[in-house]
């Protein structure tokens, strides 16, 4: 199973960044948290990477469901999705909901794949 749908597009990084945004509110989902991680490893440990942003989104009516099903899911929440220049675009990716069913027993498997089909979708329209 892979870890993460995703998709390349050719917007540059600010541009990607704000479609990912917009795509992810038109899906029900919020940002609880940013993570520079270009700025965090160059402040850190001086290391200098391409531009990479990880959003924590959280979709409040999937994480309740899930959450009354299983409790341990709350150690996967929220969901990264990432936005990383790569090759004259950005490489855009979420984390596969499909591992909540894989790796917490009892009862997400039709809520994973709903998520699933959601961030597929999402991948699509920012595909360009």
């Amino acid at each position: 199973m892979d870890v993460g749908i995703g998709t390349f597009t050719e917007m540059q990084f600010d541009e990607a960044v704000e479609a990912t945004r917009k795509a992810l509110a038109e899906r029900g989902f919020g940002i609880l948290h940013e993570i520079d991680l270009t700025d965090t490893l160059k402040t850190k440990i001086d290391k200098d990477i391409e531009r990479v942003l990880i959003l924590g989104a959280c979709n409040p009516g999937f994480a309740g469901a899930a959450f009354d099903i299983n409790k341990d899911v709350a150690l996967l929440l929220p969901c990264n999705v990432v936005v990383r220049e790569s090759g004259g675009g950005c490489i855009v990716e979420a984390q596969n909901p499909a591992l909540l069913s894989q790796v917490i027993s009892g009862g997400l498997q039709d809520l994973a794949d709903e998520l699933s089909a959601s961030m597929r979708s999402m991948m699509s329209d920012l595909t360009r």
